[in-house]
This record gives structure tokens, C-alpha cells and sequence, in this order.
């Protein structure tokens, strides 16, 4: 798989001078839609499609991932601590998308695009179907995280030192992050036994020191976090993937998406009927 360097990541993020509506769509419905071809061609129709649709969905996958990690903090309680680790998990995951995207990979559903020639105003895509990880490893997500991993060689030189291990596998593993959440996702002893230990380790005063899966997980998703964001600044993406969600600067909105306080509804719901007695 091959990235964009630099200067051609930063050639594929120059922002739009003016909104084309219908220009920017689902990337898997559009893909979906393409003929058998295997190339995508800058300054052809299918490329621009595809292009601000990839940077349309950059911009929403950093939204989602900074609200998911900020809502994961409010279920910092022992019984949602497999929850919290969960959401914290799809953080770090829509954050990583949001990375190789600015670098002209997008890793979707049966597809992967990814770079044919970077030379700007002459870059081409290119198109797979049915992909095999580098590494053959099974199943969607995993096999996401092996192309992210093999894909951020590339992209190293220009990760700042403090945010490194953003692209390094945690604890060497390239699929610990959804193995980690498959084991409280899906495994009720492995949920059960991390909510006991938070609960007997956390000081709900202090965030950290915080150990165990979940901690690991948090340190994981702040730096994949950082790194997106501080990309997405240093190539000036600038997309249209907040219109009409509220008035205002694109940071304006932002900043209100993520941070809006949660509706107090449990008094309209069926909560008390659920108590035990």
C-alpha cells in the first residue's frame, strides 16, 4: 500500500474555493457505483467525486472521534467502564481514518484506494478489490488496523517524536486495539473482571494514573487523536462536512458539536421500572 508524502498529501487536501453540492457523497455508495476500473485520474470527474468525498469524511471522522472521546469520559463509572473503553476504541479507529485519508488511502468495505502516482495536479489513485492485508489477517477491522500500521512507515518521518507511538502497534500488536475491545465487547467475564478492577484502581478525581486495557486504550486514542488533528492543521484540510449542522466558523460548530450537554431525559424514560428490588 502506498501513501502520498508530504507535499503530495498536502497538494490532495487544498481546499475547495467553493462548494459543488452533490460533489460529495457516501464513499462506499459511490465506489459502488463506479465501473470496473482501477484508477482514479486527478482532473477527471471520478476523481473529484472521490476526493472531496474522502475529505468530506476526514473532517467527520475526527468530529466523531474527539466526541466519542469526549463522551467516553462521562462513562468513567465501573459499570460502564468496558463501555467507555469501547467508545474509546471507535475514537482511536475513526481517528486512524481520518490519517490515512489526508495521505489518499481510504480502506473501505471489500476496496481499498490507495496511491498509483503522487506528483501533483498528475495523481492518480488506485483501486482494489477484495484487498488482502499485508499480513492476511481476517475480518474488517483487523484488517484495517494492518494496512494502517504498514501504511504509517511511510508517514513517519513527519510524526512529531511525542506522537510516534500513534503509529507504532501497541505492545507490538497490530490488532491489540480490536482484540482489546472484542474481549469486553463481546466476552461478559472479560467485561465483568474490568469493571471490578476499575473500580478498586480508579480515583474518579484524577484521570490518570489509570492502568489495565482501558488505560492503554486511552493513552492510544489521545495520541492517534493528536496526530490527526495536528495533521489535518499542518495540510490545511478545509472541507464541507459541517454545513448545516449550525451557524458559525467550522470551529464554532465544532466546538458546540462536541462539546453540547447530553439532554436530561432519564426522568421521561422506563429507568425506574428497570431498578432491582
Amino acid at each position: 500500500m502506498q501513501l502520498f508524502d508530504i507535499g503530495e498529501a498536502r497538494h490532495f487536501c487544498t481546499p475547495l474555493p467553493a462548494h459543488r453540492p452533490g460533489i460529495g457523497q457516501s464513499l462506499k455508495a459511490f465506489h459502488g457505483t463506479l465501473p470496473r476500473q482501477t484508477r482514479l485520474v486527478e482532473g477527471t470527474t471520478y476523481f473529484d467525486v472521490h476526493r472531496v468525498s474522502l475529505l468530506n469524511a476526514v473532517e467527520r471522522w475526527i468530529l466523531f472521534g474527539v466526541a466519542d472521546y469526549r463522551r467516553a469520559l462521562d462513562m468513567f463509572i465501573p459499570s460502564n467502564a468496558p463501555w467507555a473503553q469501547t467508545t474509546l476504541y471507535y475514537s482511536s479507529f475513526f481517528a486512524a481514518n481520518a490519517i490515512l485519508g489526508m495521505f489518499g488511502v481510504w480502506v473501505g468495505h471489500r476496496r481499498l484506494v490507495d496511491v498509483d502516482q503522487g506528483t501533483p495536479n498528475n495523481q492518480v489513485l488506485r483501486i482494489s478489490r477484495n484487498p488482502r492485508s499485508p499480513n492476511g489477517y481476517p475480518g474488517s477491522h483487523r484488517m484495517f488496523w494492518d494496512f494502517f500500521y504498514d501504511g504509517c512507515n511511510t508517514i513517519s518521518p513527519w510524526v512529531p517524536t511525542e506522537l510516534q507511538s500513534a503509529v507504532s502497534p501497541v505492545n507490538n500488536d497490530r490488532v491489540w486495539q480490536i482484540e482489546a475491545r472484542n474481549d469486553v465487547n463481546y466476552d461478559m467475564q472479560s467485561a465483568f473482571d474490568g469493571a471490578m478492577f476499575f473500580g478498586s484502581s480508579f480515583n474518579p478525581r484524577k484521570l490518570r494514573p489509570l492502568s489495565g486495557s482501558l488505560g492503554q486504550q486511552l493513552d492510544t486514542t489521545e495520541h492517534m487523536l493528536k496526530l490527526a488533528v495536528y495533521f489535518a492543521r499542518l495540510l490545511g484540510v478545509h472541507s464541507f462536512a459541517y454545513e448545516g449542522l449550525g451557524p458559525g466558523s467550522r470551529a464554532k460548530v465544532f466546538r458546540e458539536l462536541v462539546t453540547k450537554a447530553a439532554p436530561g431525559l432519564v426522568t421521561q424514560s422506563v429507568l425506574q421500572e428497570l431498578m432491582l428490588h
